[in-house]
């Protein structure tokens, strides 16, 4: 019985982690031509040198010494594998998606849509402030617009290129840059579990009402996580622009970052479609709430008690 309940208590973590976990293996063994020794010590390299320009072992000759000051050192640890993902994105990230959307559909069909029986519309309590609210629709937007500049970049085979894919790639590369504020913001006020470390009047006011589910606490880990890794990475590639001096010296940082962009990006996409999927449309309600900061408080009652339970406490 208690193994039951244990694992009743942790399924959702189980099962992502075992999901990941398959997930990566396959990718690993099957799918992944990257030379795993190679990445592996020059990541420690990094770590313990500061040395990010790829040569691990001194070069063996002139030609070597030319070939790593052009193309960076070790050009098959990386380079085929940033091609093979690149192409492969374009043609098959679609299918990605289309599943997750066909589980969802499926998920709808069966269980429906969640709805509150309200009675009393005017009884509302607010729930969300005009600092939560814009914070919200200022990282909605922007992830949006990140997207579908993000999207022009994968398939930038297919588009051909032109000024309205180079405006595209520069409106992608501002708009992460001012996506970091935001996604600090929205990392600090979701941070319900922060309530449990840290009970004072601050936290009350900053962090969102309410507690984690175990699949919301998995979702907000990811965006933590996932959302450092893209504004690393993006801004270590925006801002390593290559010329005749730095190109050869950081390519090999630049292609290990862009391994991490791509991985970033698809994660964090497929854990924020379940999000959308679980609050904008299993359950109704939560849409107009964005925008008004007020749910009725049957709503609150019948299907988020623990949010009512955190804002009637905080008045006392």
């Amino acid at each position: 019985m208690e193994n039951s309940s244990f694992y009743e208590r942790n399924k959702a973590y189980i099962l992502t982690l075992l999901g990941l976990g398959i997930v990566g293996f396959v990718f690993v063994e099957f799918l992944m031509i990257i030379d795993w020794e190679y990445f592996i010590k020059y990541k420690l390299a990094i770590l313990f040198t500061g040395n990010v320009d790829g040569v691990l072992t001194p070069p063996s000759s002139t030609y070597e010494s030319m070939v790593n000051k052009a193309f960076g050192p070790n050009y098959e640890a990386f380079a085929p594998e940033i091609i093979r993902a690149s192409n492969e994105r374009q043609l098959f990230i679609w299918w990605v998606f289309v599943a997750e959307i066909a589980i969802f559909c499926f998920m709808y069909a069966k269980y429906g849509r969640k709805e509150a029986t309200i009675t009393k519309p005017n009884d509302e309590v607010q729930v969300f402030s005009l600092f939560h609210r814009t914070v919200i629709i200022l990282n909605i937007c922007i992830m949006i617009l990140l997207i579908i500049t993000g999207f022009n970049i994968t398939w930038g085979l297919r588009s051909g290129g032109g000024d309205i894919a180079f405006f595209l790639r520069g409106l992608h590369e501002v708009t992460g840059i001012a996506w970091f504020p935001v996604w600090l913001l929205m990392s600090i006020i979701a941070f319900k579990d922060a309530k449990l470390l840290f009970k004072n009047s601050i936290t009350k006011k900053i962090i969102l009402p309410g507690k984690y589910k175990p699949m919301k606490r998995i979702i907000f880990i990811v965006f933590v996580v996932m959302g450092a890794g893209l504004l690393t990475s993006g801004f270590i590639i925006w801002y390593l622009h290559p010329d005749a001096f730095t190109h050869g010296q950081y390519i090999q940082f630049k292609r290990m970052l862009l391994y991490i962009h791509f991985g970033s990006s698809v994660l964090i996409m497929f854990f924020m479609m379940d999000f959308v999927y679980s609050v904008a449309i299993s359950v109704k309600g939560n849409i107009k709430a964005i925008f008004t900061g007020k749910y009725p408080r049957e709503h609150l009652q019948q299907l988020a008690p623990d949010v009512l339970e955190d804002i009637e406490g905080k008045g006392k």
